[in-house]
């Protein structure tokens, strides 16, 4: 039996600053708000002992993610529930040491229920990371990579 393809998305932004300086302003799961021009308000929730927070986006979209692992420098997420055409996500925002700073990562695997979903996702990360960038500084702008119909 052929397990269904996901798609992969990864994208990053190199910062000349130590990945713990970063991820102080962009490691609150709640605090995505502060820092990414999309998200109006993030809101903390525990929903059977597991923590979420409730996403109001700037054009009055409503998402629910699940906090599913954190780490010093990462954590990962799952969207509950949402307007994208897309299911069984998975995502992570981790910080990397580098020579010179840090880059932040941003990636995700997910079923995609439109081919459209790439390019929302996509430029949801890209204005995120590109806040980062003109934030603290960063050269260049943010770049991707993309994986589709990958296996299992």
């Amino acid at each position: 039996m052929t397990e269904p393809s996901r798609n992969r998305l990864q994208l990053w932004v190199s910062l000349p600053h130590p990945p713990e300086a970063v991820w102080a302003a962009i490691g609150d799961f709640a605090g995505i708000a502060r820092w990414h021009p999309e998200i109006v308000s993030a809101e903390l929730v525990e929903i059977d002992g597991d923590t979420h927070r409730h996403l109001r986006l700037a054009d009055g979209a409503l998402v629910l993610e699940r906090l599913s692992e954190t780490g010093d420098l990462h954590y990962s997420y799952e969207i509950v529930e949402g307007t994208l055409p897309l299911s069984d996500h998975r995502a992570t925002l981790s910080c990397v040491a580098e020579d010179d700073g840090c880059h932040v990562f941003w990636s995700a695997v997910f079923e995609p229920g439109d081919p459209a979903v790439d390019d929302i996702v996509e430029g949801f990360y890209r204005i995120g990371l590109e806040a980062l960038r003109a934030r603290f500084g960063g050269r260049g702008r943010a770049a991707a990579r993309r994986a589709g119909a990958t296996r299992r």
